[in-house]
């Protein structure tokens, strides 16, 4: 199942598609069409058959298209999954188009490059050779750039999978040019996508700051996502705080502070929980037990890897 990174990229060029011109520009200097459009991401090839992709775009001319895929780890199936989709697309509608993949991994863009090419044996060949946007942190620099704020999440992408100084670093620049933008609600949005898909350790140091804003000297930006982190996760915060030191009835509402928030965290992970956890969730009165479903959730795939007994 797709991790949050994946799903925030995928998220946010479905919604502004114009982005990805910027950053295909930015990272491999190639120029895309104007005005691209989202359509019907599944490719189909023979009825009923069809490859799910992640995003297709085309003006509203129809003079070409562009297939998107966010890559995080290498996968054979695409060797076969790329070129089916390049030429069913290109059978579809009569016109050339491009497969531009997103990665965050050197390793990741290296095989991306090499596994659509096909010999037959009598000498035969058949390849596809993608647009490949390598986000690593050498092109972070590159992305931070105050003409163009909304390229900042792209720079806060490369280092979705790194937690050091240099990473918090880049996500700190990457909220300060956010901040820039007149919308508001833009704003607000791409500082929950970064929340969303840091390295779990770097997601620590935003909740510490978001626990305790005052007493620790840290940067505006750093502030900015520990107050965010509070608007989405603050019930847990308090919860707490208040039942540090209290008695046996506060500490049953901690427990229920913990699991409203829980519930709340695999939610906008986009893991709602059903019935029978939600149930499981809100009867929980073991606080350290609801700690560790919470620190699972910030990684995991599925509710099973949450829930999971003994891990």
């Amino acid at each position: 199942m797709p991790g949050v990174p994946h799903e925030t990229m995928v998220m946010l060029l479905r919604e502004h598609p114009e982005w990805l011109r910027s950053l295909v520009a930015v990272v491999a200097q190639r120029t895309l069409p104007e005005a691209l459009l989202p359509v019907d991401s599944a490719v189909r090839l023979v009825d009923p058959a069809e490859v799910r992709l992640d995003l297709v775009l085309a003006p509203a001319d129809g003079a070409s298209w562009v297939l998107v895929e966010v890559q995080l780890e290498e996968d054979e199936a695409k060797a076969r999954k790329w070129p089916l989709a390049l030429a069913a697309l290109w059978n579809d509608r009569r016109v050339h188009g491009d497969l531009i993949v997103i990665t965050a991994q050197r390793s990741v863009a290296a095989w991306a490059l090499s596994i659509g090419a096909m010999a037959g044996p009598l000498g035969t060949t058949l390849a596809v050779r993608p647009v490949v946007v390598q986000l690593t942190g050498d092109v972070a620099e590159a992305l931070l750039d105050p003409a163009h704020p909304e390229m900042a999440f792209f720079a806060a992408w490369t280092v979705h999978d790194r937690y050091g100084p240099e990473a918090q670093a880049i996500v700190e620049r990457a909220t300060d040019l956010i901040e820039t933008l007149a919308d508001v609600a833009l704003r607000q949005m791409l500082i929950r996508y970064i929340l969303g898909m840091l390295h779990e350790r770097l997601a620590k140091i935003i909740q510490e700051v978001s626990m305790d804003l005052h007493k620790i000297p840290v940067s505006p930006a750093l502030q900015r996502l520990g107050e965010e982190f509070q608007a989405l996760y603050g019930e847990r915060i308090e919860a707490r705080g208040e039942a540090r030191g209290e008695a046996r009835g506060e500490a049953r509402g901690e427990a229920r502070g913990e699991a409203r928030a829980l519930l709340k965290f695999l939610a906008a992970r986009k893991l709602p929980a059903d019935d029978a956890r939600r149930t499981q969730v809100l009867a929980c009165q073991d606080v350290a037990l609801l700690d560790r479903w919470i620190a699972r959730a910030a990684t995991a795939h599925t509710l099973d890897e949450v829930f999971a007994a003994g891990a």
